[in-house]
């Protein structure tokens, strides 16, 4: 995949920035938006690269970042509110970053003729499913969150409008862990990872949930994958659960792997359910559809977490700079409304 014009919206978040890393073993030009709610900390590696430039850009403004879009041939969607309790948090901010924006994108890669639209949806879609039972692309979605509610009614409406000329992907993606240039602290196995690390006591709600876990650098790489496949050989619109099948862990799974690489650990299991979410997800349809490496483990995860914060790679203060608490300082600066 070389010579390439790719845009990505959220460039520099979590997923973003290990997406950019893995781009830059190709050539290509990249075009990155982003309204920066984290700063731009995150992106501070790639500011001298020729092939990559970056705008501070809200996609709810149409106006504003439909002049990126000319020559541009696959368009990743990334950006949104992403998480539970952020949504909650900011929900009318959320419906318009995750839904409405996601309806004008769709509007302007039509109109620039776009070949390919990735969408990063979750199979958080699947919410609350019996654990026995595999989720599949066709299985019943039962959303417990304003967040899975928003990525459903993105999908609906790409199925909606799709057409022959744009193919459009939707990831679901399991529940992602490991370090990225903006690194996540909100998510399963890196908060666990975090506490340990700080030697804190970890309260382990609804350990027997079941979840797929999945690494942001594998993330990155089935992004990829898509953008390498001929469009021949893609549907108008297609879903895919983007993750790795031996990867469905329940909570006190991952807490046991957690106990094995950290010791003396302080923690306590509670057993009322706070987040009722429980499913376990077959990739059957991705692995058999893309050629993909074998996925980086949880093990893998702890090490390059208690690494980067070893060599002081990440610090306390990017623990601390987690979602809830940026969005909420963010929109409050600019007169948003935020419902907490």
């Amino acid at each position: 995949m070389q010579n390439k014009k790719i845009l990505i919206t959220g460039a520099c978040g979590y997923v973003g920035t290990a997406l950019l890393q893995k781009l830059l073993e190709y050539d290509n030009e990249i075009i990155c938006l982003d309204l920066m709610i984290y700063g731009d900390k995150s992106i501070q590696s790639f500011l001298n690269n020729k092939n990559i430039n970056f705008f501070k850009s809200d996609i709810r403004n149409k106006n504003e970042i439909e002049k990126y879009f000319f020559g541009i041939d696959y368009v990743v969607h990334l950006a949104a509110i992403v998480g539970d309790k952020p949504c909650e948090a900011a929900s009318e901010i959320a419906y318009q970053i995750n839904f409405k924006a996601t309806t004008q994108i769709l509007d302007i890669c039509k109109k620039y003729k776009i070949q390919k639209l990735i969408f990063a949806s979750t199979c958080s879609n699947y919410g609350v499913s019996d654990p026995s039972v595999f989720a599949t692309e066709k299985s019943d979605l039962n959303p417990v969150s304003l967040y899975a509610e928003t990525k459903i009614d993105c999908e609906k409406f790409l199925k909606e409008n799709s057409d022959d000329n744009l193919k459009i992907i939707c990831l679901r993606f399991g529940t992602a862990f490991g370090v990225s240039h903006r690194t996540r602290f909100d998510l399963t196995v890196n908060s666990f990872a975090y506490e340990a690390i700080l030697g804190k006591k970890i309260y382990i709600y609804a350990p027997d949930s079941w979840r797929p876990y999945i690494h942001v650098a594998d993330m990155a790489k089935i992004i990829i994958k898509f953008m390498q496949v001929d469009n021949k050989n893609l549907k108008s619109f297609d879903i895919y659960n983007a993750g790795y099948t031996k990867n469905n862990y329940q909570k006190k799974g991952i807490f046991s792997m957690i106990l094995e690489y950290f010791s003396n650990l302080d923690f306590e299991v509670v057993q009322n359910i706070k987040d009722p979410r429980n499913y376990r997800v077959s990739f059957d349809k991705l692995e058999k559809f893309i050629n993909l490496d074998q996925p980086l483990s949880i093990n893998d995860g702890l090490k390059e977490l208690e690494h980067a914060y070893k060599y002081k790679l990440i610090s306390d203060k990017d623990f601390q700079n987690f979602n809830l608490a940026s969005i909420t300082k963010f929109f409050s600066i600019k007169g948003e409304q935020l419902k907490n």
